[in-house]
This record gives C-alpha cells, sequence and structure tokens, in this order.
C-alpha cells in the first residue's frame, strides 16, 4: 500500500506557531509606529460614541502604508467602548456601486436587502426606518475609495448621500474614506468635498527600520522560538523598503519564505528561503492585477499596442458608449497605468486622444 500522503509531507522541523498573524485580513493588538495615527482617527470619531458629530476624514497613503488596519483597529476599538455606534467597513473594489454600498449599510444595520429587485430609494427607506428606532450612529470607512470614479454610471454619487445623511436618515453618519491615490480630492465634487474631508491625515511610507519592527511584532507571534535566521527579517524589511515602504509586502515574503522552509523540513528559515520568496512573489500585487471585466481590456488592449488613438478604442470596444470608454481611459490614468494626452484635429468623436502605457 502507498505511503499516506499527509505522513509522506509531515514536518519533524515546527517552523510556525500561527502562521493566521501573517494573513493580510489579520488585525494586530499592537501596530508599531502608527500610534500618532490612531490617535487622530480616534479624536474624529469621538463624538460618535456620545451621539454627537464626527469628523469626516480622508486617510491618505501608498499601499501597505497602514491605512485599512489603523481606521479597522480604532472601529474596533470604538465598537467595545460605545453601544451607540455600528461601524461598517466597506471595500470599494468588491462594492463599487452606490446599490451595493447602501446595501451593504442596510445589513450592517440588520436589515436583509437582495441583491436584486429592491431599488436604491428602497434600500435609502430600510436604512431610515431602522435608524429612526435604534438612533445609533453608522460610521462608514469607505477603503480604496477612489474605485467609485472608475465607473461609469456615476456611482460616486453614494458620496454625496453620505455627505448629506442628516438630510435623507435624519441622523449624521461618520465617514472616512481611505485611498493611495492623490487625485482623489481634485476628482471629488467641490459641493461635497467640505462636508466629507473635514480632516486629512496622510500616512507616510514606512522606513527600513520601521519595517524591521514590524516584522518582529508579526514573528514572534506566527513563529516557533529560534526558527528564524537572524538575517531573515532584515531582507524582508529592506525589500519592502525599495517598493514604497510596504509592510503587506514585507509580511508576505516573512510568510512565503517561512512556508519554504516548512516544505523543505528545515530547522530553520534563512536567507536562501527569503531569495526564493523574492522570486515568488517579486514586487508584491500590482494595481494591474487588481484590474477587472472592461476596465482591464481596455488596458490589455492598450498595452499590446503601448500607444492607440482615443478612435481605436472607441472601434474595438463598440459595444460601450463614448463616455464609459472616456470613463475607463479617466481612471487607468488614475491608476497611473496610462497616459492620454489631446492632440491637435478634431474628428467625429471630438479631440483626438493618444493612449500610451506609463513607462
Amino acid at each position: 500500500m502507498a505511503e499516506n500522503i499527509f505522513k509522506k509531507i509531515s514536518t519533524e522541523n515546527e517552523i510556525f506557531q500561527d502562521e493566521r498573524v501573517l494573513m493580510p485580513d489579520y488585525l494586530p493588538e499592537v501596530m508599531p509606529h502608527r500610534e500618532k495615527q490612531i490617535e487622530e482617527v480616534a479624536y474624529g470619531l469621538k463624538g460618535a460614541a456620545a451621539g454627537k458629530k464626527t469628523e469626516n476624514m480622508l486617510i491618505l497613503g501608498s499601499s501597505g502604508t497602514g491605512k485599512t488596519s489603523t481606521v479597522r483597529y480604532v472601529l474596533k476599538q470604538l465598537q467595545e467602548y460605545s453601544q451607540k455606534v455600528v461601524p461598517i467597513y466597506i471595500n470599494c473594489w468588491e462594492s463599487s456601486t452606490r446599490h451595493s454600498i447602501l446595501n451593504n449599510i442596510a445589513t450592517a444595520l440588520g436589515e436583509f436587502v437582495p441583491r436584486r429587485g429592491v431599488s436604491t430609494d428602497e434600500i435609502t427607506d430600510k436604512i431610515n426606518e431602522v435608524l429612526r428606532k435604534e438612533r445609533k450612529t453608522p460610521i462608514i470607512a469607505l477603503d480604496e475609495v477612489d474605485r467609485l470614479f472608475a465607473s461609469h454610471n456615476d456611482e460616486e454619487k453614494v458620496l454625496y448621500d453620505l455627505a448629506r445623511a442628516k438630510e435623507l436618515f435624519s441622523t449624521d453618519f461618520g465617514v472616512v474614506a481611505i485611498t493611495n491615490s492623490n487625485e482623489f480630492l481634485v476628482r471629488l465634487d467641490q459641493r461635497i468635498r467640505s462636508s466629507l474631508v473635514q480632516k486629512q491625515i496622510v500616512f507616510k511610507q514606512y522606513s527600513p527600520q520601521e519595517l524591521k519592527d514590524i516584522l518582529k511584532s508579526r514573528a514572534k507571534l506566527a513563529f516557533c522560538p529560534e526558527s528564524l535566521s537572524e538575517e531573515v527579517m532584515p531582507l524582508c524589511a529592506a525589500r519592502a523598503a525599495k517598493n514604497n515602504g510596504d509592510a503587506r509586502l514585507a509580511i508576505n515574503l516573512l510568510w512565503k519564505a517561512g512556508k519554504m522552509a516548512e516544505r523543505e523540513n528545515a530547522e530553520k528559515v534563512g536567507e536562501g528561503h527569503v531569495r526564493k520568496a523574492f522570486e515568488e512573489v517579486g514586487e508584491g500585487e500590482s494595481v494591474e492585477d487588481k484590474l477587472q471585466g472592461r476596465e482591464k481590456e481596455v488596458y490589455e488592449f492598450v498595452r499590446e499596442r503601448e500607444e492607440v488613438t482615443s478612435s481605436e478604442l472607441y472601434e474595438k470596444f463598440k459595444d460601450e458608449t463614448d463616455r464609459n470608454i472616456r470613463n475607463y481611459i479617466s481612471m487607468l490614468v488614475s491608476l497611473n497605468l496610462i497616459t492620454a494626452e489631446t492632440k491637435g484635429g478634431v474628428g467625429k468623436r471630438g479631440n483626438t486622444r493618444i493612449i500610451k502605457v506609463k513607462k
């Protein structure tokens, strides 16, 4: 009889004691080098605990700088502190329409809303009904909020809904918008900018030493004692520091290196495992990897040719309206994936634009 596969791959040398600590959705109890930002977010939201107005805020910073974890950390603490608030975290890459965001809010408030067959106005009525009974303050965290501008259906109007929550729902909402796009404020309608962005908190990139501190705090919980060689964490931190101080990349590299050591049944995670992790992970998840649907098709069409005209895009994607194509172009420009330069000469559809892959 063949040897049991799990017996065959079982390891004698334990590397991990809890690798969940290295997963992207793990929320640490301690966040090194983000104490000041945690306090700033908390001060902005503290009014909600007393049923008072909060400061709507914009959290800005590049990927892997602790924006999401900081906001989730504060929301968790706020929920534990007060029963008068309902923290609601929404990732706009997953829920990118006005309908789906309002649906998420209703669901978090305890209202079941079918995904189809219910209008936005009906969802708004349900939210209103719950809030009249409960008298609680929803705190809405919109992660990657710039994603709302990528749509061709003006989905960013939901920001207007939230900014005038007092009028719509007879109670104020707290709004925390999270983005890595410096153009978000530029694209935000002037009519709601002052009410939606009352406070701005910028998250700077982590330094190599700060990344080492973060890895050390995670490694203490994730790995068995004496299972990491001295050079492992500095190597992971150095690579992430070159990649815009991305802590997510540093943590992912550490986890990958540990998995490779585990698979080899090594006694320790060493430099060689980290080098292999570099090759496997590369520079981390790219913006291109997050594109979906038609926007991805538009980008790939441009990338394959390096340079196209707007007319060629209109011709290629005939089933889309010109406005939709313009929105896809604007979104890809905001993600720094392409450039779009208007050239002289007017065609059937207005000024011709030259679309190029960003070098």
